[in-house]
């Protein structure tokens, strides 16, 4: 894994995770993409385009580790 996330790769793994996993209640995200969202939220706020994965909680770096990793490239 790269030492900088993107603010799309941050989004992708959230999307990759609502994809994978049922909601929570009262249509709340599901567990692995909720603490991506926390990130994702402030990179909004702070107008970030990038973030240090230093910055990340070990459960935010695996949810997106796992996340990108089991993507399937785009069709040719």
């Amino acid at each position: 894994m790269t030492a900088v996330l993107t603010i799309a790769e941050i989004e992708q793994a959230i999307n990759y995770w609502c994809a994978q996993e049922s909601r929570g209640q009262g249509g709340a995200l599901c567990a692995k993409a909720r603490p991506l969202a926390d990130v994702y939220g402030l990179m909004i706020y702070e107008r970030a385009t990038s973030v240090a994965v230093s910055r990340l909680t070990p459960e935010q770096v695996d949810a997106v580790r796992s996340a990108l990793g089991n993507q399937q490239p785009p069709p040719r």
